[in-house]
């Protein structure tokens, strides 16, 4: 069973090792985000989205905590921290991260993103998801820790770190509320792609 050292523990590490985004993208062993499980945490330039409540960084005062995630989500899972930061928050759309649709939502009128429906999926056309990757490199950074199973400690994690843009195991963060209808707003928006040459 896992007990609070270890939690206390990740936490620790994940406000101690926060990077550009640009280090992250390095390779494992250029100092980038490894191939490995663990714990990644998003940290946003404060006011960057409005109304999101950021408690500073202790180190990076200009810095505040948005988000914490886990790679896998479960044991039968072949995520890794890399696959899943750089692959799918990265340079992923929408569809393929939780985390990216939930800054679209919350940037849709900053940004003058569209929304699109493909089958169950909403996603954003590809100009609009450029446009949401160069916000994250502007205003983002990210920290990791190397968990083996990362999901037993998640809920605990997420419990002391109160990171606003969690939803799951956060239900009691003043934040919460204000997300859920964003992503509710954002897939309620999301319209048919347009075809090529349509007017409009």
């Amino acid at each position: 069973m896992n007990d609070l050292a270890d939690v206390s523990n990740v936490a620790t590490e994940l406000i101690s090792s926060v990077v550009e985004i640009e280090i992250a993208r390095r390779l494992p062993d250029e100092g980038g985000l490894p191939a490995s499980p663990g714990f990644y945490a998003w940290w946003a330039r404060m006011n960057a989205i409005e109304g999101v409540p950021l408690s500073p960084h202790p180190n990076h005062q200009q810095s505040g905590l948005l988000y914490v995630g886990i790679a896998p989500a479960r044991a039968t899972s072949s995520q890794t921290l890399r696959t899943r930061v750089v692959g799918n928050h990265l340079s992923g759309n929408l569809g393929s991260s939780t985390f990216r649709l939930t800054l679209a939502a919350l940037l849709r009128e900053t940004l003058g993103l569209h929304p699109e429906r493909r089958t169950t999926k909403v996603v954003l056309p590809a100009d609009e998801n450029a446009a949401l990757s160069a916000w994250q490199a502007e205003n983002l950074r990210v920290s990791w820790c190397v968990v083996a199973q990362p999901w037993l400690l998640e809920p605990a994690v997420i419990d002391i770190m109160a990171p606003p843009l969690n939803l799951a195991a956060n239900g009691n963060h003043p934040f919460h509320a204000t997300l859920s209808e964003a992503r509710r707003s954002l897939r309620g928006a999301a319209v048919a792609p347009r075809t090529p040459g349509a007017q409009g």
